[in-house]
């Protein structure tokens, strides 16, 4: 019974989305832009309205291209793992040292 669900689950997973007719944006292809954004607010656990408009920002400059989403993304992974309850502060002071290097301002 349980090899039968592990199969069944293993078919669902291979079924594409795009397969089935829905349309799907290219953000979406390659993990999207807006599901950075959620991810961002939601691993950072950002609650103040500023703080959200900031990971605002920086997922509108990665969309745009001027922040690259690799930078983002490690920052991001490098402030989760450090084990602090709240780890939005020292991912905001990392990304925009980061960004100041590369010459883009995070305002």
């Amino acid at each position: 019974m349980v090899r039968r669900a592990a199969i069944v689950m293993v078919a669902l997973c291979l079924i594409s989305p795009a397969g089935l007719g829905h349309a799907e944006s290219p953000e979406a292809d390659r993990g999207g832009i807006a599901g950075l954004e959620d991810r961002l607010k939601t691993g950072l656990r950002v609650q103040a309205p500023r703080d959200v408009k900031f990971v605002e920002t920086v997922a509108t400059k990665v969309r745009e291209g001027r922040l690259p989403e690799k930078l983002v993304d490690s920052t991001y992974l490098w402030a989760v793992r450090r084990g602090k309850k709240y780890p939005f502060p020292a991912f905001e002071h990392v990304i925009r040292l980061q960004a100041a290097k590369l010459g883009v301002p995070l305002e």
